[in-house]
């Protein structure tokens, strides 16, 4: 991690921990790289599940980003930092019916359906409203995605619909009423770093597109391709080889315009583009030896960056961390790192090689820009939420205040069940 260590500590110490602090030049510089790695006909949407801090999307937005959204909520937070609904999709296994609603009379550019039921939903809904509503058909695939260590297609998932089935059955899905099937979605596997990995993914969600379009003599505006570019959170990991990636998908892409100029090419993208792009700021609380380790006690862990304290995995490996407040010159000594809650899982860092730390040193968590506060169990203990900051052109922003008691005391309601009793008794 290449930071500038007193002006982290500055804003750590002014904004307080625990804290998510983005570096909003490093985000812009990561879409760009991407954009740049694709034609200009492939459009790149930001998938709001890893970080929908509206600051970050209108930051994204202004530099031409489009907005993948999973919920009601971010497609209102996409709205809010600019987005038009020309450029909103909406996916999502579980989409009520005021959301679905909420998107139809919005007229986004597409609804993502993941299932039968969920397209003869749409319909019947827009037929109440009296319009036209424009789908894509997501599709779970035989194929599944090799590199991806969370893979979200050819395997039993609840996205979308298996690929025999939607393949036999979509001239059902382009008679449903009210309806335009714009085209296809395929979302495959995540945090990928092999760059021939995505090539095969899309190469075969491509071939999919015109074995459809063949079979059904149909014509689609719209693919999907997914995407699921990683980062290395570990040692022993190497980044995507963005030029390779280059190579591969120019020349795949422009193949498959030529044959289909009219079609809308989407590649989303949320963890390359934001992961590397912010940094966990905790503060050491206390720092005890126990069965011959050093534990260093910090104010936030899981319930803050569950990412980082391996939630979900089977094997926990350690996000890079540095004690950026330590000297320069500081030795260096084994610790474990730990967050506030009474829990044995509530390691951040196992084993980690960090400067001799002192109580009130504020470490640093790096490549936690996605997935940090939008999957961590922030109510743990009732902490709450940490604050976010913006750091950007030299200049910081708080961008998200942090969870006080009263912000959670204040959503509860409290009654008093024993008394009720009694006085229905009396």
């Amino acid at each position: 991690m290449k930071i500038d260590n007193a002006a982290i500590v500055s804003i750590a110490r002014e904004y307080g921990t625990p804290s998510y602090i983005y570096d909003g030049d490093q985000l812009i510089k990561n879409y760009k790289n991407l954009v740049n790695a694709l034609p200009k006909f492939v459009d790149v949407f930001y998938a709001l599940k890893v970080n929908p801090n509206v600051s970050l999307v209108r930051l994204l937005r202004n530099n031409g980003a489009c907005t993948e959204v999973c919920s009601i909520t971010e497609m209102e937070i996409a709205l809010k930092a600019g987005s038009i609904p020309e450029d909103i999709i909406y996916l999502g296994p579980c989409k009520k019916d005021y959301e679905l609603k909420r998107a139809i009379s919005l007229n986004i550019y597409a609804i993502v359906v993941e299932s039968e039921i969920e397209l003869e939903r749409v319909s019947n809904f827009s037929k109440e409203l009296n319009v036209t509503t424009n789908v894509a058909i997501r599709i779970n695939p035989d194929f599944s995605a090799e590199g991806s260590p969370w893979k979200m297609g050819g395997r039993p998932t609840h996205f979308g619909i298996e690929e025999q089935r939607a393949v036999q059955n979509f001239q059902k899905y382009l008679d449903t009423p009210n309806v335009n099937v714009k085209g296809i979605h395929v979302y495959n596997g995540t945090n990928i770093l092999e760059a021939t990995s995505v090539y095969e993914n899309t190469k075969y969600i491509l071939e999919l597109y015109d074995k459809i379009v063949e079979k059904y003599n149909c014509k689609f505006t719209m693919v999907d391709v997914g995407g699921g570019m990683g980062i290395p959170y570990f040692t022993n990991q190497n980044p995507l080889d963005i030029t390779e990636f280059k190579e591969l998908m120019v020349p795949l892409f422009s193949k498959f315009h030529e044959k289909h100029p009219e079609t809308r090419i989407i590649m989303e993208s949320g963890r390359f583009i934001a992961g590397t792009a912010g940094y966990f700021a905790v503060t050491v609380n206390n720092i005890k030896e126990n069965h011959g380790k050093t534990f260093l006690v910090t104010d936030g862990g899981t319930n803050c960056h569950s990412a980082a304290a391996g939630s979900g995995r089977v094997v926990k490996r350690n996000f890079p961390m540095q004690n950026i407040s330590a000297p320069s010159n500081a030795m260096k000594q084994i610790y474990q790192v730990s967050g506030p809650l009474c829990s044995p899982d509530d390691i951040v860092g196992r084993n980690m090689e960090l400067k001799e730390t002192k109580v009130s040193d504020v470490l640093l968590v790096g490549f936690s820009g996605a997935y940090g506060p939008s999957s961590s169990p922030g109510l743990f203990h009732s902490h709450g939420f940490p604050a976010e900051v913006l750091m950007y052109e030299k200049k910081s922003y708080l961008i998200r205040k942090g969870d006080t008691t009263s912000d959670i005391m204040n959503k509860q309601i409290m009654v008093d069940v024993k008394h009720q009793d009694e006085l229905i008794l009396n």
